[in-house]
């Protein structure tokens, strides 16, 4: 099952909207899609939260704070 056209185009609107590079949209739509088409493992889970974490660019979320 592939991930509906809207929801792809909300997270890359959030991403933006947070002025976060849109590598953290490619990976967290990746994981979706990993995850809707095959049962993940613990580690292939946490790999995921892992590479998405690296790609959020902390600087620009302290700045608004």
């Amino acid at each position: 099952m592939s991930i509906a056209p809207e929801i792809i185009k909300a997270i890359r609107d959030s991403i933006k909207e947070e002025s976060q590079p849109e590598s953290v949209a490619n990976r967290l739509i990746a994981w979706l899609d990993e995850m809707s088409s095959s049962e993940l493992t613990n580690t292939e889970i946490s790999e995921h939260l892992d590479t998405v974490r690296k790609s959020i660019n902390i600087g620009t979320i302290l700045e608004e704070v």
